[in-house]
């Protein structure tokens, strides 16, 4: 890695394939190849079909596989060309090297279809993946296969190199007829007839890479010219006085100008004179003219700087590696399917469903794996229950909730839910409710209530009724009824250690043993298991095994003093009690459950308001640099002598500007919703009291209020 590469931010990295899957041999990969050739992962080699003639293209799973490991958004910086131009020796520099995409001195290409490397470029905010072509008059490769390869690669990236060798002429344009297909091989709206300057907002930007140029490039008078001067005004530009002279050379330079948002030219001088060093250009990097290693790295920090994050369809959308490789397989599909082509709008809002799918059961599996390291944390790997609700759990417990891990690891998964999906963009100005139907799938497999209602004595001695929420299913009720489960075990095995003694004692009371030790002793032992049962099975499994205990009955009266007007009034003192702490119980799970899902319906709302304004000012921000660069596009239409063109591309500016004032408008409104949505969850919870139950507080042996 180069000192360019680290001052701009950026550090390669090697592409690791998911858990469980094969280790990608060699430095590139084939992402896409002709269905005549196969990619042997074994191996790593590209492998020759027998007896298949090629007709279509296909996806190398292994390639999308390392793709889908990209959860940030990407930069894909591909380059085309003639073959035996130098694009892979190019992208290996690109990457600090000079042979991470393979390299050849004989006059058939080494590339066929599309390769991408398999280390990146990873930055702050985007990751550069770096996509390596077929050559556009690659042997055995027709002009429809040329285009569909530069259909696929335009559709991929989001900067997009042409390479070439020499100065070009406005001639040498007629050898790039497939650009002009680009118009009838893409759609923006899918059975929609597509204006040509609607594309710019979806494709990427442009750079002429010119090769082997040692000469100055001058104007006509021999006044010395900017590259990117010359090829708008010089090359790409018409050179007829109406559309009765539009040349095939006039037909590709305006598809070029019209079609991509930027057009720039950079050159580089001739490598090396020396054919040994040229056959082997990766062995003599420090042998070669130092004018070209010198424009290599300007180059390359050119390319650093013009990178962005590819955007998507939707306003403020970006591509991550996993939106990527979903669409890719779409692209392909389209261009092999004679009766097709690929729709912008269609595919991405396929991908968008795909996307959204994918990080809801990715989130519901982060969602098991933090709950069950966080449970087995909490409960000493299944020894100790815990106690669902905050006001259940002894003062002294430093031992968290059930419900507090819930809460906390929800936040931790619909944050991260909410960065999946929030690179998406907005497609109506209501991504609040866009994301929010999102969360609201996600929290339903997580988590379901239904409404319930108790009745209860209140402090005061009033009868009233509690409404509010019971969890009923989900990935949460698992852990609550594997939690009942332990503090039903757990309490029963601390009841029978306390009272075991006990009971044996009363089968066989020693001779100086009376009834009023066995009262302290019992009041002593239903103290302990108050201070010492957990969970919310505590009560349940005191008032079983009381009932149990009861069966010894008999047994008392041949206890010394024993007085069974005594024992009948503590027993019924005791099953009131129960039945109030577990009535409290009741009352205060409906009022935890309902508290809960408003406290994290309130910071989602919260999260998804501020994801809302930063994506609005990311929308700002976009069509203001929109703006500038379809000023620059109008100028450069009208140097070009493409008046018309000029003139539609300054309509479409106009149109697509109104577009996006009602786009903010909406989303405005929408953040004002979100605003009053949220005032009012938080005025609802200050609303809602905690219930005071009306439980006995001396009944001699223990209580929770």
């Amino acid at each position: 890695m180069s000192l360019v590469h680290t001052k701009h931010g950026f550090k390669v990295e090697e592409l690791k394939p998911k858990a469980g899957g094969q280790a990608v041999k060699g430095s590139s990969i084939p992402l896409i190849l002709p269905n005549d050739m196969r990619y042997n992962a074994s191996t790593g080699v590209v492998e020759t079909v027998p007896g298949v003639r090629r007709e279509s293209m296909q996806v190398v799973p292994e390639a999308l596989e390392l793709l889908e490991g990209i959860d940030e958004p990407v930069s894909a910086l591909a380059i085309c060309g003639p073959c035996r131009s130098g694009k892979s020796y190019i992208l290996s520099r690109l990457l600090g090297t000079a042979d991470a995409f393979e390299l050849g001195h004989r006059m058939d290409p080494q590339t066929f279809g599309i390769w991408m490397g398999t280390k990146v470029l990873r930055g702050k905010d985007f990751t550069i993946v770096l996509l390596d072509t077929e050559g556009i008059d690659a042997a055995g490769a027709s002009a429809d296969q040329d285009a569909r390869i530069l259909v696929l690669t335009i559709l991929m990236s989001s900067l997009l190199i042409y390479n070439s060798l020499n100065v070009p002429y406005k001639g040498d344009l007629e050898k790039m007829q497939c650009f002009i297909k680009l118009a009838k091989g893409i759609t923006v709206k899918k059975g929609e007839k597509t204006q040509m300057s609607a594309f710019r907002e979806f494709f990427p930007d442009f750079l002429w890479l010119l090769r082997d140029v040692s000469l100055m490039i001058t104007d006509e008078d021999g006044h010395d010219m900017d590259p990117t001067e010359y090829l708008k005004t010089r090359v790409l530009a018409r050179k007829g006085e109406d559309d009765f002279d539009e040349t095939a050379s006039d037909r590709v330079g305006r598809a070029i100008l019209t079609f991509f948002s930027s057009v720039e030219c950079a050159t580089l001088e001739r490598p090396s004179e020396k054919k040994e060093i040229m056959n082997h250009i990766a062995n003599h990097t420090g042998s070669l003219n130092p004018e070209f290693n010198n424009g290599v790295e300007d180059l390359v920090e050119r390319l650093l700087l013009k990178s962005r994050a590819k955007r998507g369809y939707d306003k403020g959308s970006t591509v991550s590696g996993v939106a990527l490789s979903i669409m890719t397989r779409q692209y392909v599909d389209a261009v092999n399917d004679p009766k097709a082509i690929p729709a912008l709008d269609n595919t991405w809002k396929n991908t968008i469903q795909l996307m959204r799918g994918k990080a809801i059961e990715e989130v519901v599996v982060e969602y098991n794996q933090l709950m069950q390291a966080q449970v087995a944390k909490a409960t000493k790997n299944g020894q100790v229950p815990l106690e669902e609700a905050a006001e259940n759990k002894g003062k002294s417990s430093s031992q968290p909730t059930l419900m507090d891990l819930h809460h906390q690891v929800f936040q931790v998964v619909t944050d991260m839910l909410l960065e999946k999906v929030g690179h998406l963009g907005v497609s109506s100005g209501d991504l609040g409710n866009e994301n929010k139907a999102v969360v609201d799938q996600m929290q339903k497999r997580l988590v379901q209530h239904e409404k319930r209602s108790a009745d209860y004595v209140a402090a005061d001695g009033s009868t009233r009724k509690q409404e509010g929420l019971v969890v009923t299913s989900g990935e949460l009720f698992h852990y609550i009824q594997g939690n009942k489960e332990l503090s039903k075990t757990f309490c029963q095995k601390l009841y029978e250690c306390l009272f075991d003694p006990i009971r044996k004692r009363v089968e066989s009371p020693p001779s100086d043993y009376n009834f009023k030790q066995l009262m302290q002793e019992l009041e002593g032992s239903r103290q302990q298991y108050c201070n010492q049962a957990r969970g919310p099975e505590k009560w349940v499994v005191l008032h079983e095994m009381t009932k149990n205990f009861e069966k010894l009955k008999a047994n008392f009266k041949k206890i010394k003093g024993y007085q069974e007007k005594v024992m009948q009034e503590q027993q019924k003192a005791q099953e009131a009690d129960l039945l109030a702490k577990e009535k409290a119980r009741e009352v205060q799970q409906l009022y935890d459950q309902q508290k809960d899902m408003q406290q994290a319906h309130q910071e989602t709302m919260h999260k998804m308001e501020q994801q809302h304004r930063e994506q609005m000012e990311k929308v700002q921000k976009e069509e203001a640099e929109r703006r500038v660069a379809e000023e620059q596009k109008y100028r450069d239409l009208q140097n070009a002598q493409m008046e018309q063109y000029a003139t539609m591309a300054r309509e479409f500016q106009e149109k697509s500007s109104t577009q996006t004032q009602e786009l903010m408008m909406r989303m405005q409104d929408q953040q004002a919703d979100m605003n009053r949505q949220m005032m009012d969850l938080m005025q609802a919870i200050r609303d809602a009291p905690p219930p005071v139950v009306n439980v006995e507080k001396d009944s001699g042996w223990c209580s929770i209020m």
